[in-house]
């Protein structure tokens, strides 16, 4: 996600210092003996910062919870799958959901409790939780926020799958001014409604411990597995123009009705209006590009009328085109862009959100936010979507290399303006800051903007001048495969160089980075998800 906090201003100094193939190295660089400290990314449960907590809630258990008898699971069973039948009253913007996951412990040690990872349970008076079961029998849980914890009778023994049945009710906000403006991605306007991390999914397990931490006001805490999500939509109380704006395999199913599919991703997101104007567009690869927009993306500018949302189509073939020769294969048959009444823009799996204000200010060029924002969310398919990382401990895994994503887009599609290109998007704003630091070493956006997406931006930058560019596509290149549907610690990203690169690269490591040398130590990576259908 890109969030801008003030208005850019290009001077002349900035413009004749901008004609950068390497960023200038700081004077005042960090080196490894630094006393600058990092959070270590082991068995975290919480944040750091204090938050405030909504009060907990407790369910007893009817009965006793039997031990697991599935366990003869087919290899390709995904660890995790979820079904969900979403009912919408569009008028009230109610919705009701009931829902069954499945999940597999492929661990070699039993595990003693689930963790439910409940995005919508941060906010007051929007999530109701009716009903919840394990393999049909009530179960007894403890929910505080966003975590969900569930006890179990019996371990879950390796090799064995259970199901968790919910029932619950949201009731999603309406989107408002100031810093909740940017959760609009779970909210709505008066012409839309969007349903993004609302579906609860097994939290994160990682080398033996759940991954999970409570919400911050600064970046995103999300840490995400990937998951198959079979999802069926029913919209009442809406105009025969309501449209649906999904990720995945998306069928008509009457009026009203949609039955979505979607593999091997991260997350699950909708979007609803009865105002969608629909451009689409299916490329060669035979990846449908779709985007949902309103009629306000047509702006006239002096008599001339600018066409926003057809401008967003053709840039994201373009981005599409760049990424997919540049990292690797787009892995999904379709990828929805949707006017979003919210401030700046949210990546999901397959459906990414550009704000209107980057439509309305739209003019006419490339040389805009509306083209950038929409590169910079297309780009989190390869680096979120794809390769996850733990957003909240390691921010940069995504948000700096989509950031540099838009770089390599504009130099691939608009070379003369690489250089406008740094100067407004990076220079302007004279990033400072460490790049490896978790989300709570800032106190504001701008801080942390400055520090993981530009900064980040610069250190790639850099590091592309130390092995060149060969070697240093051929570094994202093995990132991408390493990390494809997989939760990726930073020392992935740096074990792809070769001991000479890490030689040559260690002065833009000890400059950008806290601790240069912790993440070339090598470490577990938790296993890949099979691949193959599911039952």
């Amino acid at each position: 996600m890109f969030r801008t906090i003030a208005v850019v201003l290009i001077c002349a100094v900035l413009l004749s210092a901008c004609n950068l193939s390497k960023v200038e190295r700081a004077s005042n660089a960090v080196s490894a003996d630094s006393d600058s400290t990092q959070m270590v990314s082991a068995d975290v449960t919480a944040s750091p910062t204090p938050v405030k907590k909504t009060p907990a809630a407790t369910a007893e258990p009817s009965a006793t919870i039997a031990a697991p008898s599935r366990c003869q699971a087919d290899a390709r069973r995904p660890t995790r799958r979820i079904e969900a039948a979403v009912n919408i009253d569009y008028a009230s913007r109610a919705v009701q959901v009931s829902q069954r996951i499945e999940f597999l412990n492929r661990e070699s040690a039993p595990i003693e409790a689930i963790i439910l990872d409940v995005q919508t349970n941060q906010w007051e008076d929007i999530f109701s939780l009716t009903a919840l079961q394990v393999d049909e029998r009530d179960a007894s849980y403890r929910l505080e926020r966003n975590r969900l914890e569930l006890a179990l009778a019996e371990a879950l023994r390796p090799g064995c799958w259970l199901e968790i049945s919910l029932e619950f009710m949201l009731q999603p906000a309406a989107i408002t001014d100031g810093l909740r403006s940017y959760r609009g991605f779970f909210g709505h306007s008066s012409r839309q409604l969007n349903l993004g991390h609302f579906l609860p999914t097994v939290a994160a397990r990682l080398n033996g411990a759940w991954r999970i931490h409570e919400p911050i006001g600064i970046g995103e805490q999300i840490v995400y597995e990937v998951a198959d999500w079979h999802v069926d939509v029913t919209v009442t109380g809406a105009a025969e123009s309501l449209q649906l704006a999904a990720p995945g395999n998306v069928t008509a199913a009457g009026a009203g009705r949609w039955m979505v599919r979607l593999k091997d991703s991260r997350d699950f997101a909708l979007s609803l209006s009865e105002e969608f104007i629909l451009l689409e567009q299916e490329l060669a690869n035979g990846v449908t590009l779709a985007v949902y927009a309103f009629a306000d993306a047509v702006v006239n500018d002096r008599g001339l009328k600018l066409d926003g949302a057809a401008h967003v189509l053709g840039e994201a073939v373009k981005a599409l085109d760049t990424f997919t020769r540049l990292f690797g294969e787009y892995p999904w048959e379709r990828l929805a862009i949707v006017q979003g009444d919210f401030p700046d823009g949210m990546e999901f799996t397959g459906l990414v959100f550009v704000g209107s204000a980057w439509f309305y200010g739209f003019d006419g060029s490339p040389r805009n936010y509306l083209t950038l924002i929409s590169v910079h969310e297309i780009a989190h398919q390869w680096w979120y979507a794809r390769v996850g990382n733990d957003a909240a401990l390691n921010p940069w895994l995504d948000e700096a290399l989509a950031t540099y994503s838009e770089y390599l887009f504009v130099e691939a599609n608009y070379p003369s303006d690489k250089n406008w290109w740094w100067t407004f998007r990076v220079a302007a704003y004279f990033p400072q800051g460490q790049v490896d630091y978790p989300v709570y070493e800032f106190n504001t956006p701008r801080e942390y903007i400055n520090a993981i997406y530009l900064r980040g931006a610069q250190m790639l930058q850099n590091l592309r001048a130390d092995i060149g560019d060969d070697s240093f596509f051929d570094l994202l290149r093995a990132y991408y495969m390493a990390g494809d549907a997989r939760i990726a610690e930073p020392g992935l990203f740096w074990r792809q160089l070769a001991p000479e690169q890490q030689s040559l690269t260690e002065a833009t490591r000890r400059e950008f980075l806290s601790d240069p040398a912790l993440h070339l130590v090598p470490a577990p990576l938790a296993p890949k998800e099979p691949a193959g259908d599911s039952p």
